[in-house]
């Protein structure tokens, strides 16, 4: 926003100078302010992606260091387990968190930028809102979502898992207008999570006629044509979005199968 009033006063006081001045005529007095308005801008928008492209660096590196901290005590515990598999995930839990918050406040190196990009507090919001939820501060993170932006299948799949866990109506209306438009990798999640809600809402036609189009937009994905499968075959309990992974366990609607240890009996 204030790019845009800077650039207008700037051109304002172009043409006032070469017009009152007599240096030129109205017509061209025009063209050279709106062609430093338009100069102005362009550098404004060079200075805030270097700055924005330092403040990444800063959040790529914390998520790097989390990353490689998280790997090497997944490794030391293999190496030397210490309770059990319950135990290591709350640790690695609590170290991610970590990670997390301190990306959280990361973000306020973004602060002074938003006077300059009246989206850019919008993008921040959106990045806060999703740290949040990945520490499942659920009530911090849906204070956050009217003021965020859906223009990414992570978030926007974020924004539909919330509003189904409260029972929030539009679900439908938010994916049509948010997740429709993805194709090919990209649509892979939404569409999934929205079969999935549907199914769940038993609406079960409703949820083969969006797999049908989501078998056509990710060129007959395994997860996708495998759950149609399912629904056509009246096999409704068989569907699942478990072969995704972690891309989909993220969304925190459903919690993964932890593997049943065996026991060894000794002679």
């Amino acid at each position: 926003m204030l790019t845009l009033i800077c650039g207008i006063a700037l051109g304002g006081i172009v043409y006032f100078s070469l017009s009152h001045f007599a240096v030129m005529r109205p017509v061209p007095s025009a063209i050279v302010a709106v062609l430093c308005m338009f100069i102005f801008q362009l550098i404004v928008m060079l200075i805030l992606r270097k700055v924005s492209g330092k403040i990444n660096g800063v959040l790529q590196q914390i998520m790097g260091e989390t990353a490689t901290k998280l790997r090497s005590m997944q490794e030391q515990f293999m190496r030397r387990p210490m309770g059990g598999q319950k135990q290591m995930m709350q640790i690695l839990e609590r170290e991610q968190n970590a990670g997390l918050q301190r990306m959280i406040a990361a973000l306020d190196l973004y602060k002074p930028l938003y006077l300059w990009n009246f989206l850019m507090k919008k993008q921040v919001n959106t990045m806060r809102m999703m740290f949040l939820f990945q520490q499942k501060k659920f009530a911090e993170a849906d204070a956050l979502m009217n003021k965020c932006l859906f223009i990414e299948p992570q978030s926007v799949c974020v924004k539909m898992a919330r509003m189904y866990k409260r029972n929030e109506e539009g679900i439908d209306k938010f994916f049509n207008k948010k997740a429709a438009r993805f194709k090919g990798e990209q649509a892979l999640l939404p569409y999934a999570l929205y079969s999935w809600i549907l199914v769940k809402q038993e609406r079960i036609d409703d949820a083969i006629k969006v797999l049908n189009q989501a078998k056509i937009k990710t060129s007959d994905n395994e997860v996708i044509v495998k759950n149609w499968e399912m629904l056509v075959n009246n096999k409704v309990k068989h569907f699942s979005n478990s072969l995704l992974g972690e891309q989909w366990y993220s969304l925190m609607l459903e919690e993964p199968k932890m593997p049943k240890q065996q026991i060894r009996y000794r002679r």
